[in-house]
């Protein structure tokens, strides 16, 4: 059997040879960067555990089953998580919308829903859906904040029928591995060359061979370039798929009495707080810190609004720590990731790159976060449908 090609390491190529190398497929996997992971890394500092991206997976069978496979127990969510916070008037709230907007919200709602008005129109924007749909003083307390905290991007620039075209899982336990994510991708790598699976690091193929079969589990911007004499259409897609870029902040604090309890918080547009969001990994799961720690989000589709300097990011941290909790505190530590061009926009151009999809090759599929949705266990059921059309073999769910 001839060898079969993936392109990148990060978690959607580190499954993507994993479900191929179960269907007993060779496999040979090529890396810009010098090691494994892509966006996921985590760090075990001083002051506990430090994640440079996502912190978990939605329990699923498929993620069930990788992590059996991989021998690795997984750490649920403490209950402490279920908490979520919004940002409105100056306080932290679990429902920001008033009594009276909460009815009007319901009855627009309801109406919209009677009259079969829900589904997404043609290049409807997630704001406009929200407006139409909901109302305005929940689309700018409850769905803008939850778009930003997911998409890293602002409701105005988000596709409606990219965002909730597809069916939706409901919301299961969130797990991890106990020592993070970086935990899974060691273990995920270490498998995968037991199985035989070679890897070669430091990289960057610019073409593809049309006699090997080949995944390519790039961002889209390095698909588009890879696909563009293969599938010319489908790279046109892809390349005009925007980006935006993030910094990650994990700071370790003393802990407060005062100090809210949760999986974290969103910040809406216009509240005075300049982040997107905070998480509280201590409160997520076990084991993460002995102190307070935090981890703020920032995001913009141009990286040049983002600061360039640590301590202009930190003092941005502190600043608007001291509007959420009425209290100026320096951290312990802080560690900064940035994650430049790291996620797509979910526009009307992610809708076009999916239905561009069919002048796939047969002999190349793609898997990213640009084909779906967001989130590590959507990649792993990407990765599994690359291996298929590759294979012809399904995955196991």
């Amino acid at each position: 059997m001839s060898r079969t090609l993936v392109i990148g390491a990060g978690l959607s190529g580190l499954s993507t040879a994993w479900y191929l190398a179960e269907a007993g497929a060779p496999v040979h996997v090529i890396e810009a960067n010098p090691q494994p992971g892509g966006l996921i890394q985590t760090s075990r500092v001083p002051d506990g555990l430090v994640e440079a991206a996502a912190r978990a997976f939605t329990w699923s069978d498929r993620t069930a089953s990788l992590f059996a496979a991989l021998d690795l127990p997984p750490c649920f969510a403490r209950e402490e998580s279920r908490r979520r916070y919004i940002f409105r008037g100056g306080r932290a709230r679990r429902w920001p919308l008033t009594p009276l907007e909460s009815a009007r919200t319901a009855a627009r709602f309801g109406a919209a829903f009677t009259l079969r008005r829900t589904k997404p129109q043609a290049n409807e924007t997630v704001a406009a859906w929200g407006g139409r749909v909901l109302g305005a003083a929940a689309t700018t307390w409850l769905i803008a904040p939850a778009m930003q905290g997911i998409y890293a991007s602002p409701a105005e620039s988000l596709s409606a029928s990219a965002i909730f075209g597809k069916a939706r899982s409901p919301r299961a336990r969130l797990a991890a591995p106990p020592e993070g994510m970086g935990e899974l991708i060691a273990r995920l790598h270490r498998a995968l060359e037991m199985k035989g699976v070679t890897f070669e690091f430091g990289r960057q193929l610019e073409d593809l061979d049309p006699s090997v079969p080949t995944a390519i589990c790039t961002a889209a911007p390095a698909a588009a370039l890879l696909l563009r004499r293969s599938a010319p259409a489908l790279a046109d897609a892809l390349g005009r798929i925007r980006m935006t870029s993030l910094i990650a902040v994990t700071a370790f604090f003393d802990p407060h009495p005062s100090d809210l309890r949760g999986f974290g918080i969103l910040f809406p547009r216009g509240s005075g707080i300049s982040a997107l969001g905070a998480m509280f990994n201590a409160d997520m799961f076990p084991g993460r810190s002995a102190r307070r720690s935090e981890t703020w989000i920032y995001g913009s589709a141009s990286g040049n609004a983002l600061p360039d300097r640590d301590e202009d990011v930190v003092a941005r941290v502190m600043a608007d720590r001291g509007v959420l909790t009425g209290r100026a505190a320096r951290p312990h530590s802080s560690y900064i990731a940035r994650q430049m061009n790291a996620l797509p926009v979910y526009d009307t151009a992610v809708v076009g790159a999916q239905s561009a999809l069919p002048g796939l090759p047969a002999h190349v599929a793609i898997a990213g976060n640009y084909l779906g949705r967001l989130g590590v266990s959507h990649l792993l059921d990407g990765a599994a449908d690359a291996a298929a059309h590759l294979t012809g073999k399904r995955a196991a769910a």
